[in-house]
Parts: structure tokens; sequence; C-alpha cells
């Protein structure tokens, strides 16, 4: 085995085994001249095992880890196995060890210890055991001896975990930024399968006064299912009606999955097959497997011609007037192949003949069906080079890789505009051009604490803008549920509302009148809140600083609080998680926190609480949130739609005791130019003094600001209210 470590930016070791796969997770360059042989890695202890690496790190009793992006269980991941590979797995329980992405960064250590983290760029399977079989120990299983660590440590000082996030994202590249529209409220359902239904959904929506801005369509609106096609008789005239939509303020998302159906007549299908751009059986003929439209064939993503072939087949949409995709399906899931099924065939044939034979053999035949691990061992990928590989080498890279062929094709056909683009199935890197939802949920309280501890682990992965399903993908949800999942959604940057076929209807409007009421005013305080929310999102990506994290990462105060997080640098978030409850306990660190109760966007209960362990009252009709000491929060009336009229007037509520500052971000919410710097700022400044307040306002950046006055509400030590307004000079 060869091993040799470089030292590259500022603090990170890069120690490679033998010859990685280039997955382009990684932007920053690596010198190969810098590399020195060496035989060991700091910090970790060695062994060979059945063809691969096992890595083994000390954990002191303080000692916590968090990472790993997208995995289900606590945000501190001591005490259990999660196992990197992506997979399409519905059922969200405690105990499973993967999910739909694979983001093998770590970060661990204490307030006693120094932080440490590393990132293990390999593009399939990754085992962890973390503390589970001996507490004290991590344990990294890695089935190659070809791969990259790179190793996130100082000497002679102690690193916060936010050193060692930005970091990370210096090695890997600053996170993809929406459109500003996607900071609005989103509409989907599995399904809304024809023009009629969608086209009553967006009137609903405006007729009832509750803002949104782009509504889905899952794979009813293809023809058969066949990917980069539209049914013309449940969507007659496309192009018209989603430009009839688009005047009304919503943005058509449909989803493309990868699956292209084998038929002969079918455009993508001949061409695909002409061209041999499929995914390969090991005899060389083109791999078959059953998903939505039936048997298909599978892109070969890894093929760069392959991926330059689908960018293009996105230009019929974008043509149209589509502005954003949803990627599904992409890990690649499988429902079954030819063989396997011609096995359960058979077995129902013999059982025909032999009653006797357990129905139990069936049962577990058809339960190993879907997305069994044998599939992907079974096709293969032409590499650059000419060669092949099989997709179980690869195979975390499969989503990512058709995801990055889908940017390339908004970068092509809309030079300069920014683009919405979400996937399911992701690796390191992709947070450089699209955004993930994290899939299958259910209605299920317990996931609404999944979400927030995904928002944190996901953000510390450079995917800032991520969520999950609002309410729930699965099963009924519950009036109160729905309520708090989605005073939750405020504060989740992506505010998607779906839910899966047969299940109870998830529109606002499919509840009673005191929720309906509540819903409608919930998603208006997320619309005012836009101004804000939106400042800390690019101020986060600017600063490389996740956008949502954990307290920890702020404040000198316990690691193991997983249920509240920080919303930019001022908001402090705190849903009501558990039913029935009127208010819940929360852990207010280090100052004194305003405590606002929003029963509508102008409307909100404030209280100052001090820094300590409080039970806070909240009623299900109000959204609770916390404004810390010293900071700032713009606000604007709410709108129909991102962008249905220029915001000339804030609402600054403030809470201060001393100084303290904001920063007013704005451009024009479609376009690169903030990469340019083309975007304006107003910094805000209030100073308190003897009862009194002193503001200052400094408006800077090219591009001129269209905010005339702000009207303050500044709030003191013990919760006194002063009210004053300020016009700004033209420009």
């Amino acid at each position: 085995m060869m091993l040799k470590k470089a030292q590259i930016l500022n603090f990170t070791k890069l120690y490679r085994f033998g010859q990685p796969f280039k997955t382009a997770a990684v932007v920053c360059p690596v010198d190969g001249s810098a590399f020195e042989p060496v035989n060991t890695i700091d910090g970790m202890a060695m062994a060979f095992r059945e063809g691969g690496i096992a890595l083994t790190i000390s954990l002191s009793p303080s000692d916590r880890v968090f990472g790993l992006g997208e995995t289900i269980g606590a945000l501190n991941k001591r005490g259990k196995k999660y196992r990197l590979y992506t997979t399409d797995d519905p059922v969200h329980t405690p105990g499973k060890e993967n999910l739909y992405g694979s983001h093998p960064f770590v970060l661990a250590g204490s307030a006693l210890t120094n932080p440490f983290g590393f990132f293990i760029d390999y593009p399939s399977e990754i085992c962890l055991d973390i503390g589970f079989t001996n507490h004290n120990v991590m344990e990294v299983a890695i089935p190659s001896m070809n791969f990259d660590i790179y190793f996130f440590s100082a000497t002679g000082r102690t690193l916060t975990f936010m050193e060692i996030v930005k970091e990370f994202l210096l090695l890997t590249g600053a996170p993809y930024c929406p459109p500003k529209w996607g900071f609005g409220y989103q509409q989907s359902r599995w399904s809304y399968p024809d023009a009629k239904s969608v086209a009553e959904t967006a009137s609903r929506f405006r007729k009832e006064g509750i803002p949104c801005d782009a509504i889905y369509m899952d794979i009813d609106y293809m023809d058969n299912f066949k990917v980069f096609t539209i049914d013309e008789v449940k969507f007659p005239d496309f192009q018209t009606f989603a430009g009839m939509l688009k005047k009304d303020g919503f943005r058509l998302i449909p989803i493309i999955d990868p699956g292209v159906k084998i038929e002969d007549g079918y455009g993508v299908y001949e061409e695909g097959r002409r061209r041999g751009l499929f995914c390969e059986a090991k005899d060389g003929s083109f791999f078959k497997a059953a998903v939505w439209p039936g048997l298909t064939h599978l892109p070969d993503f890894l093929n760069p011609e392959t991926r330059r072939w689908w960018g293009g087949l996105c230009t019929r949409f974008l043509d149209m007037g589509i502005e954003g995709f949803w990627l599904d399906m992409n890990e690649p899931s499988i429902f079954y192949t030819p063989a396997a099924i011609h096995e359960v065939f058979n077995l129902v044939d013999e059982m025909k003949g032999n009653p006797d034979i357990p129905k139990r053999r069936l049962q577990d035949m058809l339960n190993k069906l879907s997305n069994n691990r044998a599939y992907f061992r079974e096709f293969y990928h032409r590499t650059p080079s000419g060669g092949r590989v099989s997709n179980e080498e690869v195979h975390n890279l499969y989503g990512t890789l058709m995801t990055e062929a889908v940017a390339d094709g908004f970068i092509t056909n809309m030079p300069g505009r920014r683009y919405f683009l979400l996937t399911r199935s992701s690796y390191v890197g992709l947070h450089r051009y699209a955004a993930i939802w994290t899939g299958d949920n259910m209605s299920w309280w317990e996931h609404m604490l999944a979400h927030i501890r995904m928002l944190m682990s996901l953000n510390m992965a450079g995917v800032f803008y991520t969520g999950a399903d609002i309410g729930g993908f699965g099963s009924d949800v519950s009036p109160e549920l729905m309520i708090r999942w989605m005073q939750l959604g405020v504060f989740s940057p992506l505010f998607r509302n779906h839910s899966a076929f047969g299940t109870r209807r998830r529109e606002p409007w499919a509840f009673d009148g005191q929720a309906f009421d509540i819903m409608r005013d919930t998603i208006k305080l997320r619309y005012a809140l836009i101004p804000y929310a939106y400042s800390e999102f690019m101020r986060s990506v600017r600063e490389l600083s996740p956008f949502i994290r954990p307290l920890m990462f702020d404040f000198d105060c316990r690691f193991d609080v997983e249920d509240q997080f920080m919303y930019g640098s001022s908001i402090m978030a705190a849903p009501v998680l558990l039913p029935n409850a009127t208010g819940r306990y929360v852990l207010l660190p280090t100052v004194s926190w305003l405590y606002c109760r929003a029963l509508r966007h102008d409307k909100w209960a404030v209280s100052v609480i001090p820094q300590g362990v409080h039970y806070i009252d909240c009623p299900l009709c109000m959204t609770p949130f916390f404004i810390k000491e010293n900071s700032i929060v713009t606000l604007s009336e709410p709108v129909n739609y991102v962008g249905e009229r220029e915001i000339e007037v804030l609402r600054a509520v403030a809470f201060v005791t001393e100084t303290a500052s904001f920063t007013y971000y704005d451009d024009d919410g479609l376009t690169d130019g903030y990469k340019k710097g083309v975007y304006s700022t107003l910094q805000i400044n209030i100073v308190s003094s003897g009862g009194q307040y002193a503001i200052t306002i400094m408006a800077e950046g090219p591009r001129t600001t269209k905010i005339k006055r702000i009207d303050f509400e500044i709030y003191g030590r013990n919760a006194g209210l002063c009210r004053c307004s300020r016009q700004l000079p033209n420009q």
C-alpha cells in the first residue's frame, strides 16, 4: 500500500491511499509535488481488513461527534452505526443506517479537547461505528485501498467547529444560492395530475390570500412516466399554461427521474441507445431495471457525453419557461430487474404445485426485491479513459452526476441566471450547484425532530438551502402536527409542503377553519421574514458559515441541545415538537433573549427572558422564536409571491441593551450578479444610552436600494418599547 501526505489550505492534511477515484468533490487544487511518503495518519490507528482499511479513533468521555449530513439519529452521532451508501428507503425509522445521501464529513471533540474533523473522499460504502461497539472508539471501515482522507486539526491553538466547517467549504466549494423566490412557500403533492388541478390549486392560493411561489409536478405529468415528455391530453399547450401561471407568480417545477423507458419510437430511448449512453450489464448489453415506466435503461452519468446529452434534454422545458426541476429516484432506485422478478415468478409457480412451501419464502423474496444491493454490482459505467467500473465502486456519485448534468443544462441555456434545482440523492460537492430535500419522511412528530437535526447536519456539510417535506410525505397528518410543522417551516430554508398519493391532503384549505387561518398566518410570517432570512443566507454563503447551526457553534453552552437552532445570527428557533403541548423547555445561552410569539406577522407577544433553562408557554396559534440580545431582525409586509412588488418599507425589530447592528442585503434575486458584487446593503446600527437610542443607517453597493423608510420597534432590557421611523435619502 502506498500512503502519502500533503499539507494544504490553513490546517488541513491530505492523506492519499493508492490511486483514488476522482469524484470532483474537492475544488481546492493539490500540488502533487507537495506529497511526502508516510506510514501513519495523525490521530488514527490503521488496520488492513478484507481488501480495505479500518481506521480507529479514540474518543474521550466528553467528546461529541457531529456531521455526516443526511442521516437518521441524533445530532451527536455517538452511540450508533452509520453506513454511507445511497439508497431509496421510504421508512425512516430510528435504526436505519443510511438514507439517500453520502456526506462523509465528521467533526469531533468538545470544549475540553481540541476539536478536529475529517472528510473521506470515497464514492462507495463507508461504515462508521461511532461508539456503538465501544463507547470510547470510533471505527471507520472503507472497503478499498484507494481513497483520500482530509484531516482538519491544528497545533498550538484550539480550533472551533465553525472554523473546521469553513475549512471544509474552502476545500469543497461555496454553497448553491437559489433564486430569491426559492425562499417562498412551495406546494407539492403526488400528484396534481393535470393542468386543471394545478390551475385550481394556484387559483385557490390567490383567492384565499395565501402566499405561494411554486407548484410541483410529480410523475403524472409525463406521457406514461417517460422522462422529458409531457402528456398532452393532461397538459395541452404546456408553454402557454406555464406562462399564465408565471404571470400570477407561480413557478412550475417538474420532476425528472433517471430511468429511460425501453420503448421503440420514444426519442430519448432511441437516441441514448444509438449513442451508447446507457449503463451496461456485464456482457456489454444495456442494463435493464424496472422503475415507474416499467423496464428502463439507466443513463451512464459517469460519461461526460451522457451528462451533456441529459443537460441538453432539459432545453425543451427551459424553452417553455421552466426555471426549476426536482430530481428523484437517482440513488439510483431500482424496483426490480428481469432476472429478480423471474425468480419470484418461478417461486410462485413452485408454490402452485407444492402448497407446503412456507409463504415466508415468498415474502422474504418480495421484501428483498426493491433496491437489492446485488443490482448495483450488476451494471457498469464507462470511465472517461475508456475503461469500465461497476456501479458498486462509484455508487454514491450517481445522483450527484445526474444533478450536475441538469445544472450544466441550466448554465448553458440560461447563462447568468439563477436556477432552482432540488435533488434527492447526493454526495459531497453537490452543494455547489443544487439543494437537497430529505426524502420520504412520515407524518410523525419524531420526524419534526429529525428535520431539525438534518437541517443542522446538512448545513455543516455545505448544504445550506435544504429542508424536509412539511407535514410529512407519508401517512396521514393531524391538523395539530401540520400546524406545528408549518411553524418549523418558517425557519427551514426550503419551505415545501409535499405529500404522497393516497394520504390526507396537505393544502392549507384541506383543514378546518381554525387550522386554515393559523396556517395562512404562519406562511405570511415566513414571507414577512424573508428580508432577514435572505440577508443572513447570502452573508452565510459569503462567509462560508452555516446558515442553520446548533447553539454550540455560537455560544459556550451545552452540546446536547438538539431541538433548537440558530437561523442566521439573530434568531433562535425553538419549535414545539410534542402533541397536545402548549409550551416547551428551552435553553437560552449566554445572553438575554426577546421571546416572540407571533400570532400573525404583525401581531406578536414579546417578553425578555434571561439566560438559563426556562419553560415557555406557546399556544398552537402562535409561532415561537427568540431574538438574541443586541440583535436586529428586518421584516416587510407579506406579498403573494416573491418579487410581486418592490420592498420600499422595512420593519426592524430589535432587542438592544448596548449596541446592535444588522446588514440588510438585497440583489435582483434572479441572476448571478451577486457574484460580481452587484447588490446593495444597508448597515443598520443602534446604540442604547440612558434609555435613548441612536440609529445610523449607511447604504453601500453599486445597486441602488429600493428601501425608502425603516420603521423601528426597539425593545430594551425590561421589554420597554420604543417606536420610531427613519426616512432614507434618495440615492
